[in-house]
């Protein structure tokens, strides 16, 4: 077991030598401490981390530094220790009159109940709860508001060692020599007696850390008492660590958890308190005190240099070679060979984890290439080329030649028993054994060779070419023209390689098509390597890793400087076991390839929540409703990240916001909310925290007056309704009807009006036949008429006839006036077959006028016969009637007569009532029917359309 033991020691103490390597984060006074000076770091239940220094104690919650000094009622600012216990509360020691802890952070400070003692408690403890100040000498415990004294007065040649919380023992007492411990019951009986000299006699710390176990510590030992079976375990750090001895060896409660730290070390004690999980601290940051947080992460404490911070997953990567340009790391002949700017070339050696020279050179290195054909490695820089063979380096030194640079290769390839080289204007074909060149082809912007299924291809700044029969061409794909600035082609299978782009991505390609792989947009791909199933990419924005599944190229993750990376702009990664040996603009890291990052997010709460800069809390979450009113929230975190990216907050105020909303500030504020009950809920990764608050209505704004406001107003409005209803339906009705009597009388009225009319017509055509003696013609005229007069009397009582009706009256009348005119009048009728003549209506009276004016006063001024066509057609569900003649036309007739017709405007009254009825749907309208001859004539249109 010693043997094992000791072996890991040996390790541990190989791996200190490169550990100095590691990231650290270091927080000094220019982050917000008040001084460089730092005694130790503590964490409280919530996760805050506490920082004891010279100039006063620091609240961090990965974000903001709080410091309590004097100004905040501390007794002096020089604070050694703090102590977080269960319930909360920090205490915190130092040489003062007055000591105490701070709550809710609020100070609170007490003095000895022995006016003007000074505390000196170099030994201070804290079980549970109870905590309790130390010396050498002295004991003191909180009663009340004072500190008071606990142990017992010295007794001859014995002294007590300190009182304990403890059912069974009451404290430790000693010789004045030092040379054994004697443990005391409630009763001051000796329980046990045991030798304890080179402890006492070299006594670092000591105190009781649980309710259970004492310990002390020395500069080569650490003792724990257990309070219950009374038996001592021993132990030494050259054991258990490694180291002989060690500086500031204290031991620690830390999150349920004993923790040994000293200057060089921190480590965890198991439950047989054996060292574990042993960190050695490295030379270079000089710590004191050191300890593991909660998620697992460093944190070392100096006395001139801050503060400094090691993230967990940080601790399981190498680091190498820091702030160096590292241009590429390959596979040399299975060699780790890493190229870095102006220094040369270093081999990476996996049993001790560490970079050493291989070939030191401090100029520009180009690359380093391992031609299998020729069994060598070559080595290529700005000014040689270095290749080595059977052990030994030849070095080609072109500083002396004209030119003063390498011009002969940058990257070298075998191909067809030739070795090819590229430089800024093309390629050269050398010689393999002299190394001589036998011949260059010009092409500018050649970015990197690659040999590939006995194919020569080139990567330039305008896409892809093959070199083949000592020609260039390009490689014209199926699918899409190509034409990116490549970087630089991987093989990925035995039938598709990676093309790699600045700024345009990566492509697949099998030299036929070509495809962008998904989520490599636009980024710049400095190499790539594949290994089984994964990709990687090293890109200017991290490392990205893809798994090939089932043909499909799946997007995994993306390595940045938060998961350990010395910087985003990665120029070579490299696949080495589990570990990924990546290359930076800063240096290189080893890191595990399932690296898991811990999250460092370790709570979420609001800083401050304010209603109208009235505070909010459980106790006060009640206020009374404010115009204009303005709630402020303020969310912080606990969060030790040292990635810089904005944290993004979803959040909802419920209940006048159901969905999540987004913000990247921790300040969020509403304005003017009416009264309610609200929850203002805020989440972040996994953790969600929400507070309430209630803002009560004014007396105007309570329910039960809404309530009895919305009842009062809606009677008013189905009152008030309800009366203009009633008397806009009695006017309605009213003026319908009205309107309806109205539209009867005129007309009647016109009616009326056209009776006369025809009688007076007719009667002075049976009086021309009279005064002509034309007795027989006379008679057969009145007998018409008065067959006619019978008949029109008996239609005008009707609003409407059938349109057989009306035509036979049409007939009748016209046969009258063909017998007044003598023959000189001819008329006809042109009839649709689709017409229903029994059941198709039409006002009554209305087309006998304006037959009656085409007679008069067409055909009457007319010196030749006259015709007179009546034609009814049907249109859908309208009747559409014209009345045509050829008579003299309308505007001769209005030049001999100056008199206005009065039939046309009795017409045109008539049909505006009759529009108006509701019933029937009128146009009328006139014009010339023979517009090319002398005689126009006239036509008039009726259309009528029923309303049913």
């Amino acid at each position: 077991m010693k043997y094992i033991k000791l072996h890991s020691t040996i390790i541990g103490l190989l791996l200190w030598s490169f550990c100095f390597s590691q990231q650290f984060t270091n927080y000094t006074t220019k982050d917000g401490l008040p001084s460089n000076l730092v005694y130790k770091i503590a964490q409280d239940k919530e996760g805050f981390l506490w920082f004891a220094t010279d100039k006063g104690l620091v609240k961090y919650n990965g974000n903001t530094m709080k410091t309590f000094t004097t100004k905040d009622s501390l007794a002096t600012n020089d604070i050694w220790g703090i102590y977080p216990a269960p319930d909360g509360k920090i205490w915190y020691v130092a040489k003062a009159s007055k000591l105490g802890y701070i709550e809710h952070d609020t100070i609170f400070s007490f003095e000895s109940d022995l006016k003007g003692e000074i505390f000196n408690p170099l030994f201070s403890s804290l079980v549970g709860n109870d905590f309790s100040l130390s010396s050498s000498t002295k004991f003191h415990s909180l009663k009340g508001d004072k500190w008071q004294r606990v142990n017992k007065a010295l007794e001859e040649d014995k002294i007590i060692i300190t009182p304990l919380l403890h059912p069974n023992v009451s404290g430790f007492q000693t010789t004045e020599n030092l040379d054994s411990i004697e443990v005391l019951g409630h009763s001051n009986q000796v329980l046990k007696r045991f030798p304890f000299t080179k402890v006492l006699n070299n006594m670092g710390v000591r105190g009781q850390i649980a309710d259970s176990l004492f310990y002390w510590a020395t500069d080569s030992h650490y003792t724990f008492f257990n309070l219950n079976t009374l038996k001592i375990q021993k132990r030494n750090l050259k054991d258990e660590i490694g180291i002989d001895k060690s500086k500031f060896v204290r031991i620690n409660v830390v999150n349920d958890q004993l923790q040994i730290t000293g200057k060089g070390f921190v480590s965890v004690l198991n439950k047989e308190l054996h060292a574990t999980n042993t960190y050695y601290i490295p030379e270079d940051i000089n710590a004191h005190f050191g300890f593991y947080d909660k998620s697992g992460s460093i944190w070392l404490t100096t006395f001139t240099d801050g503060i400094y911070y090691l993230p967990k997953e940080k601790q399981d990567i190498i680091y190498g070679l820091e702030n160096q340009k590292i241009t590429g790391v390959n596979y040399i002949d299975n060699k780790i060979i890493v190229d870095v700017f102006n220094k040369g070339f270093y081999q990476y050696n996996n049993s001790n984890k560490s970079f050493v020279p291989y070939l030191l050179n401090n100029e520009h290195v180009f690359s380093a290439a391992y031609i299998k054909e020729l069994t060598t490695e070559y080595y290529l820089s700005k000014t040689k080329i270095s290749a080595f063979k059977n052990n030994k380096f030849s070095v080609t030194d072109y500083a002396n030649t004209i030119s003063k640079v390498n011009e002969i290769a940058r990257q070298l390839v075998y191909y067809d028993k030739h070795l090819y080289g590229n430089n800024s204007i093309g390629i050269n074909k050398l010689n393999t054994n002299s190394f001589s060149l036998e011949k260059h082809y010009y092409q500018p912007g050649i970015n990197q060779l690659l040999v590939y299924n006995s194919k020569f291809l080139l990567a330039t700044s305008n896409g892809l070419l093959e070199f083949k029969n000592e020609k260039f061409r390009s490689i014209d794909f199926k699918n899409q023209d190509f034409n990116k600035p490549t970087l630089n082609i991987t093989i990925l299978t035995d039938t598709e390689i990676l093309i790699n782009t600045d700024g345009f991505g990566t492509y697949i390609s099998d030299l036929e098509r070509i495809n962008l792989l998904p989520n490599s947009e636009f980024l710049i791909v400095n190499s790539a390597i594949v290994d089984g199933s994964s990709v990687y990419l090293a890109t200017e924005s991290g490392v990205y890793k893809y798994q090939i599944e089932n043909g499909n190229y799946c997007f995994i993750k993306q390595l940045t400087t938060s998961d350990g990376l010395p910087s985003n702009n990665v120029n070579s990664v490299l696949k080495s076991g589990n570990k990924l040996i990546v290359g930076t603009n800063r240096g290189v890291a080893v890191i595990p390839e399932d690296l898991k990052k811990t999250s460092q997010l370790l709570n979420v709460y609001f800083e401050s929540v304010t209603y109208n800069q009235q505070s909010i809390s459980s106790v006060n979450s009640v206020f009374n409703y404010e115009n204009n009113n303005d709630v402020n929230i303020v969310i912080s975190t606990l969060d030790y990240s040292v990635d810089d990216s904005d944290l993004l907050y979803n959040y909802k105020l419920e209940p006048i916001q159901k969905a999540w909303n987004t913000s990247h500030s921790n300040e969020i504020n509403f304005n003017d909310l009416q009264p309610g009950v609200y929850t203002f809920s805020v989440s972040l990764d996994t953790i969600e925290r929400e507070v309430r608050f209630t803002i009560k209505p004014l007396w105007w704004q309570t329910l039960w007056f809404k309530i009895f406001a919305v009842i009062a107003s809606v009677i008013v409005v189905y009152l008030i309704s309800r009366y203009i209803s009633k008397r806009a339906a009695f006017k309605k009705h009213q003026k319908l009807f009205e309107d309806k009597r109205l539209s009867e009388l005129q007309l009647k009225a016109l009616r009326s009006q056209m009776n006369p009319h025809f009688v007076f017509n007719s009667l002075s055509a049976i009086q021309y036949f009279i005064n002509s003696n034309d007795y027989e013609t006379s008679e057969h005229y009145l007998v018409k008429f008065s067959k006619l007069i019978r008949q029109f009397f008996e239609l005008s009582k009707e609003n409407d006839i059938t349109i057989k009706d009306e035509i036979t009256l049409l007939k009748n009348y016209l046969e009258i006036e063909k017998l007044r005119f003598r023959e000189k009048l001819s008329f006809d009728f042109d009839i649709d077959e689709q017409l229903n003549l029994e059941t198709s209506k039409m006002p009554t009276m209305l087309l006998q006028p304006i037959v009656e004016n085409a007679i008069n006063h067409g055909i009457f001024n007319k010196e030749e016969n006259g015709l007179v066509l009546i034609r009814f057609v049907k249109d859908e569900d309208k009747i559409k009637i014209e009345i045509i003649d050829d008579g003299v036309g309308f505007a001769k007739t209005m030049q001999r007569s100056k008199n206005k017709i009065k039939s046309s405007h009795v017409l045109k009254d008539r049909l505006y009532f009759l529009n108006q009825s509701g019933k029937w749907q009128i146009e009328y309208n006139e014009e010339e029917a023979f517009s090319d001859k002398e005689d126009k004539g006239n036509k008039a249109t009726f259309i009528i359309q029923e309303i049913k």
